[in-house]
């Protein structure tokens, strides 16, 4: 349904979502605490949860697990976007229960606490990942295995790590391999995903309502533990594969930059995929940190996709969209156009934000879902951020700008294109807030780049399914 504004300004109403039992709600957080979370069939009703910490943090996690098992109310007033957490139980919406028994834990021992603080301070964080490594490994070699790791980071490790004269501590070891993006990777090595825990979440110090914590942490937990979606979009186009395409640094010792293209997958059944392409040098002087891709390497790239697609579908979809921050320069179209020759529908899409601003006459903000056209000009814009009808409010900082968009495509359909970027904006499986401002094609990009790019990452074999990253 479109409500017009003015001759070329129109208005998309919210996507919903589905949840268990195929019941709908357009708000996550809404869905979830009426419904229940969608979940596979197999799936037994259960998260075992490893452990992995400090007797001290291990203590910690578990006393918030155990609030987590019933329902919590906010501290302030409930509104359509601020709901009581329903609690992990067989009697609450999530019929779900959490398991996180004893042989499931390991803890670090004060012996390797000393051997971390006697080392030199710029390689504690490599020695203190290598420590949970192995712990990660005893844990994942029991039966059954636990379906995630929750790994908490002891208060003694931020103060041993810390820089001097930094503010807020960092576990790196290097501009290209930290202890977050290390803990991904053996998650993935050891086919279990992971959950990072940091010592002010476990404290609930200067963190958000406790409510909305639980929420967050259990969206991601749901997520991850049965390697799947708790929600997904009522619609996505059937046999349409949705390519968000973006690039990430290599580490070289080249003078010149090394690229990599990324590929993030997602069909209209919910599930996603990250697909990693081939790397090259990129030399330019006009765009030195905007790399294109040439002909052969988009084509390579978007042939690699649609074989993903095929060995999950089991047959070649019948609509390519793909999204990018930057334009889609000519090589690079002939590239994607000749790897899609026997697709029968194509959109290239690009996404960026603008620093455009629009007022109404009354106290709101204008409304996300709103988009304006130019077609002669090929520069559209959405809303994807602003006032929002369902929740009655605007939640965010500032004047909301809207997403800049140029289509690439021969006669498109500009307001299906708007439907699905604005729908995309409600997948990010890291919280429970009602959307996004970016489509998840591309909002979360930059991590997964970042991932691929640790050095540890070329020791092991990558897996493409985006829980591993997340």
């Amino acid at each position: 349904m479109k409500r017009i504004f003015n001759e070329n300004a129109e208005y998309i109403d919210e996507p919903k979502l589905m949840f268990k039992g195929d019941k709908t709600s357009f708000n996550p957080q809404v869905g979830l605490f009426k419904y229940g979370p969608r979940t596979k069939k197999d799936f037994v009703g259960e998260i075992k949860i490893g452990i992995i910490g400090t007797n001290k943090s291990i203590s910690q996690l578990i006393s918030l697990l155990r609030k987590m098992q019933s329902p919590i109310k906010p501290r302030k007033k409930t509104t359509r976007y601020r709901l009581p957490f329903p609690g992990f139980s067989r009697d609450s919406t999530f019929k779900i229960e959490l398991n996180f028994q004893r042989e499931y834990q390991e803890n670090l021992s004060i012996k390797e606490i000393e051997k971390i603080k006697e080392t030199d301070f710029k390689l504690r964080v490599d020695v203190f990942s290598k420590f949970v490594f192995d712990k990660m490994k005893l844990i994942s070699s029991k039966h059954p295995p636990p379906d995630i790791f929750l790994i908490t980071i002891p208060e003694v490790i931020m103060d041993l790590c810390k820089e001097p004269g930094s503010e807020k501590p960092k576990l790196k070891l290097s501009n290209f391999d930290d202890f977050h993006d290390r803990i991904k990777l053996y998650g993935m090595h050891l086919r279990i995903p992971t959950q990072i825990i940091r010592p002010e979440t476990l404290l609930l110090k200067n963190t958000q309502d406790i409510a909305l914590v639980c929420w967050n942490l259990g969206v991601a937990m749901l997520y991850k533990a049965q390697k799947g979606f708790p929600w997904k979009l009522t619609y996505l186009e059937e046999n349409t594969c949705y390519v968000g395409i973006t690039f990430f640094r290599e580490i070289a010792e080249e003078k010149h930059l090394v690229r990599t293209s990324l590929a993030q997958v997602f069909l209209d059944t919910g599930e996603s995929f990250i697909l990693r392409g081939d790397s090259f040098k990129w030399q330019n002087r006009k765009h030195p940190c905007t790399p294109h891709l040439d002909i052969n390497g988009a084509k390579m790239l978007i042939k690699q996709v649609i074989k993903q697609y095929e060995a999950y579908r089991r047959t070649k979809p019948n609509r390519i969209v793909i999204h990018k921050t930057s334009s889609f320069w000519e090589d690079e179209r002939e590239g994607f156009y000749q790897g899609t020759d026997t697709i029968t529908e194509r959109d290239f899409i690009t996404i960026n934000n603008s620093d455009i601003k629009l007022y109404r006459n009354d106290r709101w903000f204008v409304p996300r879902g709103l988009f304006l056209t130019n077609n002669r000009h090929n520069i559209h814009y959405l809303y994807t951020i602003g006032y929002n009808p369902y929740l009655q409010t605007y939640i965010g900082f500032g004047v909301p700008t809207p997403l800049r968009i140029s289509v690439f495509t021969e006669d498109p359909n500009i307001t299906k294109i708007f439907e699905e970027i604005l729908s995309f904006t409600k997948l990010d499986w890291n919280n429970v807030f009602f959307n996004c401002k970016l489509p998840v094609t591309l909002a979360v990009s930059r991590r997964l780049g970042r991932i691929l790019a640790n050095s540890y990452a070329k020791g092991i074999e990558i897996d493409p399914h985006y829980y591993y990253y997340m």
